[in-house]
């Protein structure tokens, strides 16, 4: 008996850890709000790169448009500028290319969180198998207390 309330004593004292480690908890909300703070600001950024594509492709039309009226000097400069406007739009567009590229987590991070899912794993294990002892000493003490009532019934002659 004073086994089994050391062991109960045991799991009481282990309760307020396993309950207040909110480790799993924290880093997985982390991961999420990251993820959905990555997804939001790519997407917006993509809209912004977009929109710098149609500005710089409509300059380039205008310029090319002016450059092919234009005379002397004033030609040679739009020329300039078209071509920088061209260096610009093939930037913009690998930029483009390169936000598309989907990026793979690294094989660290990818551990890491195998580790994490190992570790809830066993610890939601380790629970339910705490949980069942307790339950299980919870029963069995049930029935010596019913046994021990029954005796007591039975020395005391007291009818059911």
């Amino acid at each position: 008996m004073k086994i089994m309330i050391s062991q109960v004593g045991r799991e009481l004292y282990k309760v307020p850890l396993r309950i207040l480690d909110h480790r799993v908890f924290v880093n997985g909300e982390i991961e999420a709000f990251l993820e959905n703070f990555e997804v939001r600001r790519n997407d917006s950024e993509v809209e912004k790169l977009f929109q710098v594509t149609e500005t710089v492709g409509s300059l380039k039309y205008d310029l090319s448009r002016c450059s092919a009226t234009g005379r002397g000097s004033g030609a040679e400069n739009l020329a300039q500028l078209d071509t920088e406007v061209s260096h610009l739009l093939d930037g913009v567009n690998a930029l483009l290319a390169k936000a598309k590229v989907e990026r793979t987590a690294s094989t660290q991070l990818q551990e890491a969180r195998l580790a994490r899912e190992q570790r809830r794993a066993e610890f939601l294990t380790n629970l339910e198998h705490g949980y069942r002892r307790i339950e299980n000493s919870f029963e069995e003490k049930e029935e010596e207390i019913a046994e021990l009532y029954s005796d007591l019934q039975l020395k005391l002659n007291i009818a059911k």
